[in-house]
């Protein structure tokens, strides 16, 4: 059919969109795995990062006290750790609950 673009994408392109992310997230993810103790100081011993998902952290607490801090917190948490980025990325905190 003439005029209509193919649907079909290159399998190189693909491939050099998901390399970029994928270093992207890796630089991201060591930077914040070097910064959040610092971060969080004392606090390190109660909230575990356990991981993120689209932008949002998941933190893994020890207390229900410990809950209630990140939950008082989580919002200048979340703008201290982003400070660290040239672009914000990381847009909220998931607290779960369990041992870290």
């Amino acid at each position: 059919m003439p005029g209509n673009k193919s649907r079909w994408s290159k399998a190189g392109d693909i491939l050099g969109g998901w390399k970029r992310n994928s270093v992207l997230d890796t630089e991201r993810m060591s930077i914040l795995n070097n910064i959040w103790e610092k971060e969080v100081g004392a606090f390190s011993r109660q909230w575990n990062l356990d991981g993120i998902r689209r932008g949002v952290l998941c933190i893994k607490v020890r207390s229900p006290a410990a809950s209630h801090e990140l939950q008082m917190r989580g919002a200048q948490l979340v703008r201290d750790l982003n400070k660290y980025f040239k672009r914000s990325w990381i847009k909220g905190i998931r607290v779960i609950s369990g041992q870290g």
